[in-house]
């Protein structure tokens, strides 16, 4: 997979959204689960229990994860205040629990968290794999710092992270398109669009009006299952006010109109590929340096690493993205979720 990058990130180009008909998602669904198309059907549950179905997997292997944990007695009270006081640019990989300030990187005097602590706390580090099978809210926060990480990863590849809607996407005030490609096929793909109304003046005429932007969004996160830590993409969608930030509804959106008669596991499995293109800048693998060791994510289906998971999946992930790989649409038509 590669994703061209003519500008300071990928490829941007204009064009006019088009509106298409496609299967409704609906609200955002709970952690361990993965999806058939555009529609949400559960992997497994929290037993660990194996689901026999044949599905798209969006679980892909973590292949090396951090060696340590870094703590340290912080000066703050607040989350807040520590991104204030260590400023620059893009969210900041850590988390503060009571009095403790934790993260992936070392806390050395020159680290970027320095002037977050105590000057009288001495840094400690634990084992991350220790951590993770801990259960319990170590393994909570464990997940959560990989998920930080991952935050910042985003941002430098010019996603930004919607806390309220829990999802990855560019923000824009003009459409863009970015080129991509997976076994040596290039296409196409919008990512940002005009969302367009119209209305009848008095004439009769209908008159069409920007409101806002559309956007081709993505949810990403880390999961622990069957013993395994994987790293999951939700394909999603997302409604903005003209400033191409601000949601333009709390609810979730999904594409509206009937249930398109094509819609196909090569259509969903075409969206995990480009979106593991654009967090891995259009390599297999994805990388993420930490203090220690880096987070490692092999960017194929997880079916080889966790058969019992995914025990019926045996499809190539390469062919089935390539099929109707130079018909990518454009981004359909959306609205709010009822509920």
């Amino acid at each position: 997979m590669a994703v061209n990058e003519t500008t300071s990130l990928l490829t941007v180009a204009t064009s006019r959204a088009q509106s298409t008909k496609a299967v409704p998602v609906p609200t955002r669904p709970p952690l361990g689960i993965t999806n058939r198309g555009w529609k949400t059907r559960p992997l497994f549950s929290g037993t660990g229990t194996a689901v026999d179905e044949q599905i798209a997997a969006n679980l892909f292997s973590v292949v090396e994860s951090p060696k340590y944990i870094f703590s340290a007695e912080s000066q703050f009270q607040s989350e807040q205040e520590i991104v204030e006081a260590c400023g620059g640019a893009g969210p900041l990989p850590f988390l503060l629990k009571g009095s403790k300030i934790y993260t992936l990187l070392p806390l050395k005097p020159d680290s970027r968290f320095a002037a977050a602590l105590n000057t009288e706390s001495v840094p400690a580090r634990e084992s991350f794999a220790s951590w993770l099978s801990a259960g319990g809210e170590r393994s909570r926060w464990a997940i959560e710092l990989l998920d930080r990480s991952l935050r910042r990863h985003a941002w430098k590849r010019g996603l930004r992270f919607d806390e309220c809607h829990s999802l990855f996407y560019f923000t824009r005030s003009k459409p863009k398109k970015l080129w991509w490609e997976t076994s040596g096929k290039i296409a196409e793909r919008e990512v940002t669009a005009p969302h367009l109304k119209s209305y009848c003046i008095e004439s009769g005429q209908e008159v069409e009006f920007q409101c806002g932007w559309k956007h081709e969004a993505v949810r990403a996160g880390f999961v622990q299952a069957e013993g395994q830590l994987f790293l999951r993409f939700e394909p999603a969608w997302f409604l903005t006010e003209l400033d191409g930030k601000t949601p333009a509804t709390k609810q979730a959106v999904a594409p509206v109109g009937a249930v398109r008669p094509d819609s196909s596991d090569a259509e969903f499995t075409r969206t995990l590929r480009f979106w593991s293109a654009v967090f891995a800048k259009g390599h297999r693998e994805l990388r993420m340096e930490t203090g220690a060791a880096p987070i490692r994510v092999r960017l194929t289906p997880a079916p080889g690493a966790a058969p019992r998971i995914i025990a019926k999946d045996r499809m190539s992930a390469d062919d089935l993205a390539l099929t109707g790989m130079e018909e990518d649409r454009p981004i359909p038509e959306l609205g709010p979720v009822e509920v």
